[in-house]
């Protein structure tokens, strides 16, 4: 399961979201602003909420997508595929 860093209202965190069922990658959603310790982690990679949809994964594995859109995703799915094959195997 993935953490979506996310705040209430934020299109590009929702298109994320959307993309994350489609692709069927259970996660969970962290609200930044209910948790004090995700808003420092997101600040540290993309400086605002709203510059970027930050993503755990179950390794602790943190990547910022910026520009959300088909393409960034797909980098990072991508990406999460491999680093899922490396653990299983």
């Amino acid at each position: 399961m993935v953490r979506v860093y996310s705040i209430p209202g934020c299109g590009p965190c929702e298109i994320v979201k959307m993309m994350l069922r489609q692709k069927g990658v259970p996660f969970e959603v962290v609200d930044l602003s209910k948790d004090e310790r995700a808003r420092r982690i997101a600040a540290e990679l993309v400086g605002s909420p709203t510059a970027g949809v930050v993503i755990e994964e179950e390794d602790g594995h943190l990547e910022a997508i910026r520009a959300v859109s088909p393409i960034t995703f797909q980098r990072w799915y991508q990406g999460y595929l491999e680093r899922q094959a490396v653990r299983v195997s």
